[in-house]
């Protein structure tokens, strides 16, 4: 029997802000393209209001798949799943339908909200601890403090899960999100659901993999034979750089070690070396030779970084925080992300022992990448059924 299938494309028009999101999205769609029959219609939700991410082409992706695209500011959505009697709704990620009219939806609903950052920032006060604003100015750092202070963060955060929440904690709904922490943060803020929130961790990041490293600067330090810790994002405040560039700072002046980052837009000594774009092979590369990754985070709703890391046999030295033990289990080497000592031990830790994790992090990796891989064909299942 023939199926009808919405798939949320918002992701595809995010350029940043929310990490994986875009990454978990494609993975999704990737593997459901494989198993689905040509007997399913694929159509898919995207805003002509919005723009495009530059990582996967919107339009290019939908066209090599066969997915009808739904212009969601032109037709109230009620409408078009009715029109179309579409079996399946999917939504990738809840907080992209902000502003979007969820109300009146019958249609079988699978959704995700993958974490609630910015209703926990609110309740723990985190920005009064970021001590690097990265590329913030002093007047926008100034203006995030008294919005805080305020609790104009507060009211927006309220006014944004208003609706969303509606619909995530409604009866034709089957609610996911992507760790057990995240599911617990959601019943601790939103006390109404009532019912399960299924986890299913993020899906493995899949490469493809080149014969040489694309980027000059890291083809030649991996050629080089020199140690290096790494850290992605580092142009995010909450991924916490600050920190690092604290530890390292100190690292730098008793070891022979260098400090690889993602976007962090400068060098604070000569031994930093500040990349501002890595291909996905590339990633791979500079995960497989780096010392360790550093992934500071004060927060995340699964974490991508660390498990990459381990995946491809390097330690991850991460914060004890959220989500982040869960998942990296003890294959990680923990340090609390507020004090730079803590990162600094770790760090020594490492360069003096590179080995110290070797049977743990391996393990780990299979046991995460087992789960990845069931919890998605579990979720592809549902989607499809």
């Amino acid at each position: 029997m023939a199926k009808s299938i919405l798939l949320d494309m918002l992701p595809f028009q995010h350029s940043g802000g929310f990490g994986g999101a875009l990454s978990f999205t494609k993975a999704v769609y990737d593997c459901l393209f494989k198993h689905k029959t040509d007997e399913t219609v694929v159509y898919g939700l995207y805003n002509s209001n919005r723009g495009l991410a530059q990582q996967y082409n919107l339009f290019e992706y939908a066209n090599s798949h066969d997915i009808e695209l739904f212009d969601v500011s032109k037709k109230p959505l009620r409408e078009f799943l009715s029109e179309e009697s579409i079996d399946c709704f999917y939504i990738a990620f809840g907080q992209f339908y902000e502003g979007i009219d969820l109300t009146g939806i019958k249609t079988k609903v699978i959704m995700f909200i993958h974490d609630i950052f910015d209703i926990e920032r609110c309740d723990n006060k985190i920005d009064y601890s970021i001590t690097d604003p990265c590329n913030l100015t002093l007047w926008q750092r100034f203006k995030r403090i008294v919005n805080l202070a305020s609790g104009r963060y507060a009211k927006q955060a309220q006014n944004r899960y208003r609706d969303i929440m509606k619909l995530y904690a409604s009866d034709n709904t089957i609610s996911y999100t992507v760790s057990n922490y995240s599911a617990n943060a959601l019943k601790y803020y939103f006390p109404e659901i009532k019912k399960e929130i299924k986890v299913c961790y993020s899906p493995l990041r899949k490469a493809e993999i080149t014969g040489n490293i694309e980027n000059e600067v890291l083809n030649e330090l991996v050629n080089s034979g020199k140690k290096y810790f790494f850290m992605i994002a580092a142009n995010r405040i909450y991924k916490n750089p600050g920190i690092v560039m604290k530890a390292f700072k100190r690292i730098s002046e008793e070891y022979d070690v260098k400090l690889v980052t993602l976007k962090y837009g400068k060098s604070i000594n000569n031994s930093h070396i500040d990349i501002n774009y890595l291909s996905d092979a590339d990633m791979d590369y500079a995960y497989k030779h780096a010392l360790a990754l550093l992934f500071p985070s004060f927060f995340e709703g699964f974490g991508y970084p660390p498990i990459e890391a381990i995946v491809n046999g390097t330690p991850a030295i991460a914060s004890n925080v959220t989500s982040i033990p869960e998942v990296l289990g003890n294959a990680g080497i923990y340090f609390s992300p507020f004090y730079p000592a803590d990162l600094y031990q770790a760090m020594k830790l490492v360069i003096e022992n590179p080995s110290i994790k070797d049977h743990e992090l391996h393990e780990r990796a299979k046991e995460i990448t087992t789960k990845q891989e069931e919890d998605l064909n579990k979720l592809i299942n549902e989607i499809l059924k």
